[in-house]
């Protein structure tokens, strides 16, 4: 648990003091009593200060904080934000329970506020833990003092909301489903909109008899086989008399794929990330007061088999009266999103952005670090990816072709088919999702399968889930034109 004090004035304590340094470096201000002997270290090459190092310094003394930890920010030349938050990976509780991190030691050639908001991001980041299922808790309760000669109030307390927004959607992502089904994700949303407590929101939740009353036969098809109940959360935010946009997250509990069943599913409780996802945009959306017309759409199930499950060949009325031909039940995903568009489209919303595990194809497109965009409007497209480059997330525009929409559309017996097989993966899954789109609405897919869930993490984070995108569609939402 992060916690940010609120006085960034420099007082003398005995917590540790991070500063950061770079490798062509020949001393370290901090306090002329240790200068002399840190300067000396540094000549001796007793410290380095390749990006990330730690150099942990007693002071014996000296000084008051009884530890100095020196961060290497590597090439002065090379230096960026990006290069600032893999500086800190190594910065957590495992360091103090209390850390004094000074500003100006780490933000220079950068914007000082702009530094102080991706300090306290990147080490709530790194200082993250999931340990609900275990017997014996993780104690990673860190205090960070920020010391700067800038008032860092109003950039502090976003930058710990978009954390807190980001943990809590990690922590939804990494619970088992026998921790968290479609009814205890709306319960969870109820008590978020709860919390929040604000007079501009409302929130409805949809039981299996309503969403069938709707119409939603592609949602009510993935769920046919599962003895627990579906859930559509909708949630809307009014703050702004201004055309409404939906971010619509997948939903699904748990992928077992149906009959047409994986080979190998641990982990597939992630396949609700994207409902996570726009759970926490919504929490940071109402935190932040956004002057905008939000609508949250969730279409909430398991993917599971029994003698009443879907089977390939059937074929399946959305709520827009599109036939989909089933050709395999492991293509669900889209089959909710198609009826969550939809919904999302009734309540007027003019622009649509859904965020899904959708496809394996994008991880073997792009890895497992970035993000596959697709969208029908070029402008709003490139907002976005502009809104990733500056909170250092990486997404990649993908395509949508006429002969994918062909294939998507190439089934004998209905109006689309929900799966053209491995070749155009992503992209076939997205035209498939476009199809229920109706013109004029603006439109974007966000394929977070490879982004969302890491078992084997590059970059020393936490196992599991990563809150990636929260960020990036927050700062979309955030400089969206009024």
């Amino acid at each position: 648990m992060l916690e940010i004090q609120k006085n960034f004035v420099y007082a003398a304590s005995e917590k540790p003091l991070v500063l950061g340094v770079f490798e062509d470096a020949e001393k370290a201000t901090i306090d002329p009593k240790i200068d002399p002997e840190i300067a000396t270290l540094i000549k001796e090459k007793q410290l380095k200060f390749e990006i990330g190092k730690v150099n942990k310094v007693f002071t014996f003394g000296k000084i008051k904080n009884q530890i100095v930890y020196l961060i290497g920010l590597g090439k002065k030349a090379e230096y960026s934000y990006e290069k600032l938050e893999e500086s800190l990976r190594d910065v957590n509780y495992k360091l103090g329970s209390e850390l004094h991190i000074l500003v100006g030691s780490f933000s220079e050639g950068l914007c000082e506020e702009e530094t102080a908001k991706r300090i306290i991001q990147t080490v709530s980041a790194y200082n993250y833990k999931f340990d609900e299922c275990l017997s014996e808790k993780i104690n990673n309760d860190l205090s960070l003092k920020l010391i700067s000669s800038h008032d860092l109030s109003a950039v502090a307390l976003e930058a710990f909301q978009i954390s807190a927004a980001i943990d809590n959607t990690r922590d939804l992502i990494n619970k088992p489903y026998n921790y968290l089904s479609a009814a205890d994700l709306a319960d969870y949303a109820v008590k978020l909109a709860k919390s929040l407590d604000d007079p501009k929101l409302r929130i409805r939740v949809y039981g299996k008899a309503e969403i069938a009353e709707l119409g939603m036969n592609a949602f009510l098809g993935v769920n046919k086989g599962s003895s627990a109940e579906p859930k559509l959360i909708h949630i809307v935010y009014e703050n702004s008399s201004k055309p409404a946009v939906a971010i619509v997250g997948k939903g699904l509990m748990y992928d077992t794929g149906g009959y047409s069943i994986k080979t190998q599913m641990n982990n597939m409780k992630d396949d609700m990330s994207g409902a996570a996802t726009v759970l926490g945009v919504f929490e940071l959306a109402v935190k932040r007061q956004l002057p905008i017309n939000l609508h949250v759409v969730i279409c909430a199930t398991d993917n599971r088999i029994n003698g009443e499950a879907l089977l390939p060949d059937d074929v399946l009325t959305a709520m827009n009266k599109k036939t989909i031909e089933v050709v395999s039940t492991d293509a669900e995903g889209r089959l909710t999103l198609a009826d969550a568009v939809c919904f999302a489209q009734k309540q007027r919303a003019a622009e649509v952005i859904d965020l899904a595990t959708l496809t394996g194809a994008v991880c073997v497109a792009l890895g497992e670090y970035t993000v596959g965009l697709f969208g029908n409007d070029q402008e709003t497209v490139d907002q976005m990816l502009a809104a990733g480059k500056a909170v250092s997330e990486e997404i990649w525009q993908l395509p949508i072709n006429d002969y994918i929409r062909k294939q998507v559309r190439g089934s004998k017996v209905a109006d689309l088919t929900n799966s053209t097989g491995k070749n155009m993966g992503a992209s076939s899954g997205a035209a498939f999702i476009e199809a229920f789109i109706d013109k004029p609405t603006k439109w974007m897919h966000l394929d977070i399968a490879g982004t969302a869930f890491h078992t084997s993490p590059f970059y020393k984070e936490f196992y599991g889930a990563t809150g990636l995108t929260v960020k990036t569609l927050y700062q979309y939402l955030k400089d969206r034109p009024l």
